[in-house]
């Protein structure tokens, strides 16, 4: 059975910005309704066309209804560090190919001390684009695009630097806890912890 693997990540990466820019309504009783109202009136965002903004929009509210609205209570409140890997872990979450790439790739050349380049994802992806018919569809830009945002995320999370991959640091463990008293306990081996 294949996995359902879409290319939807490719809208933007970690979305750090644009969370921060519309964190006044993230832990609105409304937000589905101030969001989409957010296409219309483009106060919080600032992308400059309606189409652009409708599709970083949509990936918004996807990682946003993954989690419970308390998660967005907690999000606020920690560090830029902190959301940046919490933002990375609903990528996780989200988007099944960045977490195969993650767990195929990215973790196992931590556990290696290998360096993660743009070659060793491109392998990943080809290996996919082989065994998943929908990746095989993929265009080459679309690979390329999500090989390049897949390393930036890493890089915006403190998990990589140039090509060597490694834990974040000055993480508190109360972030940790997070994870563990959410079953999600996973994602602190995705962090290299």
């Amino acid at each position: 059975m294949q996995k359902n693997l879409d290319a939807n990540f490719t809208a933007g990466g970690l979305l750090y910005n644009d969370f921060v820019a519309i964190s006044s309504i993230l832990t609105s009783d409304n937000f589905l309704k101030e969001i989409n109202e957010e296409i219309q009136v483009n106060k919080l965002l600032g992308i400059p066309t309606e189409s652009a903004r409708k599709r970083v929009i949509l990936e918004i509210v996807r990682r946003y209804e993954i989690v419970s609205t308390t998660f967005w209570d907690w999000f606020v409140t920690i560090s830029e560090m902190e959301q940046k890997l919490a933002l990375f872990y609903l990528c996780l979450k989200t988007y099944p190919i960045v977490f195969d790439l993650h767990m195929e790739v990215g973790l196992k050349k931590y556990k290696l001390g290998a360096d993660l380049d743009a070659f060793a994802v491109k392998m990943r992806l080809d290996e996919l684009s082989s065994m998943n018919d929908s990746v095989g569809l993929w265009s080459e830009s679309t690979l390329d695009k999500i090989n390049s945002q897949y390393r930036t995320t890493l890089k915006d999370c403190g998990l990589l630097t140039g090509e060597v991959l490694n834990a974040p640091a000055n993480i508190p463990d109360s972030f940790w806890d997070y994870f563990d008293g959410l079953d999600e306990s996973w994602f602190k081996e995705m962090c290299f912890k």
